[in-house]
């Protein structure tokens, strides 16, 4: 393969410095007033790079390339290609009501509006695509949050981590952060005084593993000011670094026995933390673990990294990485009893946001209200009061793997898989078995990966083996 792109580089090599001028000015003669190409870069698989703007697909499939110091636009072979960057574009502003977070099961992450909800679809109304009707045998999970909630959701690439030692020690892996060997992974991640921090955890076997809350430095899992979470199989134990006016400790703040830890081999986390009140609490899929208080909150000097460490022989994934604003009261944990009782009620699960359940048959949606009648009464609930919709009725199913996927980020984090039919300035157009065709705007995109299934181009992008 590195063969092939020879010409491709020696072509880079030969063209005379006095073509750039002269491709700029072409271009800019081709284009109206105000508009600009969408630029960004070629990753190959011999690992060279070129950087120019995308101009569509010809006839026989190509990826037609420009760059400033080619004549003219030059075609490339999809399958030496691993990834497209594109720099630019930008995600609108959020808008009012809701945002839901639709996991697919091939691990795809969608995000937009609850529009609509039956037994065959899952509608979300997109800024970047359009309306989407999702199969909901290829949904399992939704997940609702309040509009404008958000500070951060990914992982979306390796750039804004710091890894501790080796670069290698941590891959980005199909939307998942996998440990190569041990060593730590953090971001910083500006978060308020009240914050919810979610993600998914995944292991082989045993659980050795550590998160770092509120740390005040990124480049080492030895900060001076943190809370250590510690996970040794089913036990946890928080600890407290901290220094201050020159001085400081270590402490022990509290211990928990979570037999999810010893029985499965992944859960979400999710943490709610008040730094003023030193409240941690914690949940393991969705279930209270512990909460734990801090004496004296105010000892130290916190900041806002978030680390993730491995230990050596231990590998573990971590996904959908959440973190977003909390108002201060912990969700209920739904007891034993009632979700037997649900279990015997037929009709779609809804957990709201303050903890309560309600099962029963979803109708319409109709300006941010949906309408679920239960064996008791009709009920409309806005969408924004939901946390989540259980949507494990049926059998699930993965999309066909087809030769021309292509893997798109997009910006605001989540990503889209899909083939890629057809390349504009301006927009993507593909075909997906979950969605149907679709028409993406391009400037919603950071990345598109080529040949996903490619097991060998795949190690070529740095994700080590499960």
């Amino acid at each position: 393969m590195k063969k092939g792109l020879l010409s491709l580089t020696c072509l880079a090599t030969l063209t005379v410095a006095g073509q750039n001028a002269f491709a700029q000015k072409e271009a800019d003669a081709i284009l109206p007033d105000g508009e600009h190409p969408v630029k960004g870069s070629l990753t190959f698989a011999n690992e060279d790079k070129i950087s120019g703007t995308p101009e569509g697909i010809d006839e026989d499939g190509n990826l037609r390339w420009s760059a400033a110091f080619l004549h003219q636009a030059i075609p490339v072979k999809p399958s030496s290609i691993v990834e497209m960057r594109l720099e630019g574009g930008s995600s609108p502003k959020e808008e009012d009501g809701h945002q839901a977070l639709l996991l697919l099961t091939n691990g795809d992450t969608l995000r937009g509006q609850l529009d609509a909800l039956d037994e065959e679809h899952v509608t979300l109304k997109t800024w970047y695509g359009g309306p989407l009707k999702i199969r909901r045998t290829m949904a399992s999970d939704l997940e609702i949050q309040r509009a404008n909630q958000t500070v951060y959701s990914g992982p979306e690439d390796l750039d804004s981590w710091v890894i501790e030692g080796e670069k290698d020690a941590w891959s980005l892996n199909g939307g998942s952060l996998s440990s190569n060997k041990g060593a730590g992974i953090a971001r910083e991640i500006k978060t308020p005084d009240r914050c919810r921090i979610q993600f998914d955890l995944a292991w082989r076997s045993s659980l050795r593993f550590r998160v770092l809350l509120l740390s005040d430095e990124g480049s080492t899992t030895q900060p001076d000011n943190c809370y250590d979470l510690v996970c040794q199989r089913r036990f946890v134990y928080l600890r407290k670094r901290w220094v201050d006016r020159a001085a400081g400790g270590s402490k022990i703040v509290g211990q928990a026995n979570i037999a999810e830890l010893a029985e499965k081999e992944n859960v979400r986390f999710e943490f709610f933390i008040d730094r003023k009140e030193g409240t941690i609490a914690l949940y393991v899929d969705g279930r209270q673990a512990q909460v734990w208080t801090d004496e004296n909150p105010e000892a130290g000097s916190f900041g806002n990294w978030l680390h993730f460490v491995s230990e050596d022989f231990y590998k573990v994934r971590v996904s959908r990485i959440r973190v977003s604003p909390w108002k201060g009261q912990l969700p209920e944990t739904a007891q034993i009893e009632e979700d037997a009782e649900d279990e015997e009620l037929e009709g779609q699960k809804i957990r709201l946001q303050n903890g309560d359940t309600v099962v029963g048959d979803v109708g319409l949606i109709k300006d941010g209200v949906l309408a679920v009648e239960t064996p008791f009464c009709k009920m409309n609930i806005p969408v924004d009061r939901m946390r989540t919709i259980d949507l494990s009725e049926g059998d699930y199913e993965e999309p066909i793997r087809k030769k021309g996927d292509v893997r798109g980020w997009l910006r605001e984090g989540g990503r889209i898989t899909f083939r890629l039919d057809a390349f504009s300035k301006d927009t993507l157009t593909g075909y997906s078995q979950t969605f149907g065709n679709v028409e993406f705007k391009l400037s919603a995109f950071s990345r598109l990966e080529f040949n996903i299934y490619n097991e060998e181009l795949e190690s070529l992008r740095g994700n080590g083996n499960w």
